[in-house]
């Protein structure tokens, strides 16, 4: 009997010690969570900041964004992040898109002027204008957006950033890619018109802005990895 109560009572406290242990790791693992997703939110929020500056010139625009991506996916893979690793990433994609950046310019003024047009009344079939102007702005947005994120998988996460990655080869992979999931394709327009509507209800939060859109691309990236055709 008194055996028997004794392995009775060494039974529960092993149970009790297992939970205490399981309870302990659980909240360890609670906390770990929490400091990840603070420090992915301070590093998304230095992203906008960065990408708003880096975008002054205009023609740096998409450049900024695509060293937005590639600081994001290292913060997200675990890797350095830091200042100077995002101005060694913002100088090379200058230099590899800046071709790409002055096109985007040259066709964001074309479509505001139609819009204008179109909004005037002075174009017959103003409304359809308007509708086509729109969903051009979003496949052209979308598709900058995949080509700065293809521009960033060329940066290596140790060594700083590649500059293998040609307009032309970003470009393609960019169009390829929202074509072939438009599912992420959508993701990023509506975003995009998030990103718009916070910056509309408060203007100073255009300063993140850039950081959400890179997180958006990291995110819409990683979503269709498994079953994306290779670049």
């Amino acid at each position: 009997m008194i055996r028997a109560t004794a392995r009775t009572t060494a039974r529960a406290t092993a149970r009790a010690a297992g939970g205490g242990q399981a309870r302990t790791a659980s909240g360890h693992g609670g906390e770990s969570r929490t400091t990840a997703a603070l420090g992915l939110f301070a590093e998304v929020a230095l992203a906008g900041v960065l990408v708003a500056v880096g975008s002054v010139l205009l023609v740096t625009a998409v450049p900024s964004l695509a060293a937005g991506v590639a600081h994001v996916r290292r913060q997200v893979s675990g890797h350095d992040v830091g200042l100077g690793r995002f101005a060694r990433d913002w100088w090379a994609a200058v230099r590899s898109l800046w071709t790409l950046g002055l096109a985007a310019v040259g066709v964001a003024l074309l479509l505001v002027l139609d819009w204008q047009l179109a909004s005037s009344g002075v174009l017959p079939g103003a409304d359809v204008v308007a509708v086509v102007v729109a969903l051009a702005a979003a496949v052209v947005v979308v598709v900058l957006a995949r080509a700065a994120g293809v521009w960033a998988e060329g940066a290596a996460p140790a060594t700083g950033s590649r500059g293998d990655v040609t307009v032309r080869r970003a470009l393609a992979a960019g169009a390829r890619r929202a074509q072939d999931d438009l599912g992420g394709s959508a993701l990023l327009v509506a975003a995009v018109g998030l990103c718009a509507v916070f910056v509309w209800m408060l203007p100073p939060l255009a300063l993140l802005a850039g950081g959400l859109l890179a997180m958006a691309v990291v995110g819409v990236e990683a979503r269709g990895v498994t079953d994306r055709p290779a670049a």
